[in-house]
């Protein structure tokens, strides 16, 4: 299985940057997108109609034009609706994995990962079918965080992994960007608590057109040219 390491010089920069970085990348697909500019997006297991209508929100076509490549995990819920909006789309997607490159999780996401392979990359610090435990998923979260300076939670409880992540996007001095919820719900409490922490808020879509930097006359050209 072909992999890069750290001396190659397609190993991602900001990755490098990072305590104790993956010292080999295993990978199917197009290892030029780790070349863009890589926005990581990743959220709950247990994603709700809220979820999906924020992901609808922000995954928009103008990404393609703005050379953006969007990562996540591929796990249930927020993580498999990004990867799958982004393939609808056409915009460049990444995922990375847990434990071997051929070892699927969730199997329910095998024919997602076969269209990521052929139409985008997947990627895994381990080789073959090296199974995968609970201590792998934070080590690929550190991953996760450390490909962008940015990273995106959209729905979280108290205990997912998406803190996790974000926690460690600030460690790395990294920007972090969450989606308010209602106070009450489950899927809302960890975004509340990253907020309460200091982090930064996305009400509406401008505000990520804001953190991507696009200006409103280059904005206009990118739709213009669409049309």
């Amino acid at each position: 299985m072909p992999y890069i390491c750290m001396s190659d010089s397609k190993y991602p920069s900001l990755l490098k940057e990072i305590h104790n970085p993956p010292k080999r990348l295993y990978y199917k697909g197009n290892i030029d997108l780790l070349m863009k500019k890589i926005l990581t997006i990743v959220g709950t297991r247990k994603a709700t109609k809220y979820g999906f209508e924020i992901l609808n929100m922000l995954l928009q076509p103008y990404l393609i034009d703005l050379d953006i490549c969007i990562v996540s995990g591929l796990a249930k819920g927020i993580d498999t609706m990004v990867h799958r909006r982004c393939l609808e789309l056409g915009i460049p997607t990444i995922a990375v994995i847990a434990g071997g490159i051929e070892n699927i999780y969730p199997i329910s996401n095998t024919k997602l990962y076969n269209d990521i392979c052929s139409r985008g990359l997947v990627m895994a610090e381990y080789d073959g079918k090296v199974d995968m435990h609970k201590g792998m998923f934070p080590m690929r979260n550190r991953i996760l965080a450390g490909l962008s300076e940015t990273t995106i939670v959209i729905e979280a409880d108290i205990r997912s992994g998406s803190l996790v992540t974000a926690n460690l996007a600030l460690e790395f001095n990294r920007d972090v960007y969450v989606i308010p919820g209602d106070i009450p719900k489950d899927m809302s409490r960890g975004c509340n608590l990253l907020i309460k922490q200091g982090a930064d808020v996305i009400t509406c879509e401008d505000d990520l057109k804001q953190i991507l930097g696009i200006e409103a006359e280059q904005l206009k050209l990118i739709v213009d040219k669409s049309l």
